[in-house]
């Protein structure tokens, strides 16, 4: 009985399985951060582009006496008043794949012109950073079907789940 054990150099099928479950386990995890970082990043990119929007409509507004009507028309944003787009007050024009943000004059109550985001294909999860981060705005919502949608006279609150546009109501001057 004196026999001798060889060593033991390799690992056996159940300690590598155990390894590949906890190497998954960890990319999961490492996958479902990283999705919720893109969504908020998504969304403060949307805001930013909003405020760049609306700075440039307040020009605008300033050089011609009245609100752009500035709106998607094919592959880039147009004065539908015939006069300058946003591109004479912006480096960058917010126009992207799955989104693009335009003014509009408007004759609502509370505003004269409203900053208008329209989701095209943004996902559910950054509509859910967009409105928990456009509440201090505050951002209101509405649903578009179509391009001749028009504004609402009492938005509702913007909600994800329900609107694929918000609007950022540009406020009068006192």
């Amino acid at each position: 009985m004196g026999r001798n054990r060889k060593k033991r150099t390799a690992l056996t099928l159940v300690e590598i399985l155990v390894v590949l479950l906890l190497v998954g386990i960890l990319a999961g995890a490492m996958m479902l951060v990283s999705f919720s970082a893109t969504g908020k990043a998504e969304a403060t990119r949307i805001l930013e582009d909003m405020r760049s929007m609306k700075s440039a409509a307040v020009l605008y507004h300033a050089d011609y006496g009245r609100w752009p009507v500035w709106m998607k028309k094919g592959t880039t944003i147009q004065d539908m008043n015939g006069n300058a787009g946003p591109g004479r007050y912006l480096d960058k024009i917010p126009l992207a794949p799955d989104y693009w943000i335009g003014v509009a004059g408007s004759s609502t109550e509370r505003a004269e012109a409203t900053v208008i985001f329209v989701s095209l294909s943004v996902s559910r999860d950054t509509l859910a950073r967009l409105q928990s981060l456009g509440v201090s705005l505050p951002l209101y919502g509405m649903t578009v079907k179509g391009p001749l949608s028009s504004i609402p006279e009492s938005p509702a609150s913007f909600d994800a789940a329900s609107h694929n546009a918000a609007l950022w109501f540009i406020r009068k001057p006192e």
